[in-house]
């Protein structure tokens, strides 16, 4: 079966790889054009593009994905179904028109539950014990369509951002090649149309989204720094200076003091903040302008204190003529 992959993360690669190795060649390969990244601003190609490059397959890097010349480019291929997975931008109905069985998308969630740009970081931020994959057709308004399959995964009690997502992109390829067989051998799409009550939506994620608020529970600031591990990483200010923290673990102590303030040093494990009603351990830090690091090696490095805060407005430094 000709198809089109349009996507942009890795997120999508597994589910590439496995259509590849079971003898399913993409006709083309859409992505978003290499971007500044880095220090030094480097145009840096997705890491869809980049495989393709590595791999060699036929690669469109188009500026504006729903133009009259890629929807022409696109048309070309003569495609039976468009796979579409984390690409970062709306395809219009010109598009999910190009081929006879239309456009379907892999999207890390039970639909409707965390429609939109972050279902893997809500669904950990809200404490949820489970997730799952979904292939829906694409549609009009966003992660809408009709629910052509679905299967569920469990959260672990710990478990970040970056090892669930891993965990949801080989399942999303799993779950994306057994649909691909009934496909083939059925010759038609049976979607369930989703419940619009039970629709709950998610957002891009943004700087302020990643700041802690050491004034909140315990268990609601540990779910906000697995849900932004390794990136793009929950952050408090600490001596007037970014720091992100990676790794947290709970604690049932009782906090001693006010919320931020750092109670305890263990040269062992890292370090203990007061939160609203228990101490939580940090493990992993990463300082600005740093590499990741052991929060032990912080505390040696930083010659951390007891005693010293963590959060508050970041404060204007003067300035002398």
């Amino acid at each position: 079966m000709r198809y089109l992959f349009i996507g942009s993360s890795d997120y999508g690669l597994p589910a590439l790889n496995k259509l590849r190795q079971n003898g399913y060649e993409p006709s083309l390969i859409i992505s978003q054009p290499a971007k500044p990244a880095g220090r030094n601003l480097h145009l840096t190609p997705t890491p869809v593009s980049q495989y393709a490059i590595e791999q060699k397959l036929p690669l469109f890097t188009p500026v504006d994905i729903n133009s009259a010349e890629s929807i022409a480019k696109m048309a070309e291929q003569k495609a039976e179904i468009i796979v579409t997975a984390a690409f970062g931008e709306f395809i219009n109905k010109k598009i999910r028109n190009l081929c006879p069985f239309g456009a379907i998308n892999l999207h890390p969630s039970l639909l409707p539950k965390y429609r939109g740009a972050s279902p893997i970081q809500s669904a950990i931020l809200n404490g949820e014990t489970e997730t799952g994959t979904t292939i829906s057709l694409v549609s009009a308004k966003m992660d809408a369509g009709p629910i052509l399959a679905q299967t569920k995964l469990s959260i672990a009690e710990n478990e970040t951002y970056s090892e669930l997502k891993e965990r949801l992109a080989e399942q999303a390829g799993d779950l994306l090649l057994q649909f691909w067989k009934k496909l083939i051998t059925e010759k038609s799409l049976c979607g369930t149309k989703q419940d619009e009550s039970k629709a709950t939506y998610c957002y891009k994620i943004t700087n302020k989204t990643c700041q802690i608020d050491w004034n909140k529970r315990t268990e609601e600031i540990h779910n906000q720094i697995r849900a932004f591990s390794l990136t793009p990483g929950a952050w408090t200010l600490f001596r007037n200076n970014k720091l992100k923290i990676l790794c947290s673990e709970k604690t049932e102590e009782p906090a001693n003091g006010e919320p931020g303030l750092i109670c305890k040093i263990d040269k062992k494990r890292g370090f203990f903040v007061n939160c609203l009603d228990f101490k939580l351990l940090i493990t992993k830090v990463q300082p600005a302008g740093k590499k990741v690091m052991e929060a032990v090696a912080f505390i040696n490095g930083a010659r951390l204190r007891e005693k010293e805060k963590l959060g508050g407005k970041k404060r204007k430094k003067n300035t002398f003529l």
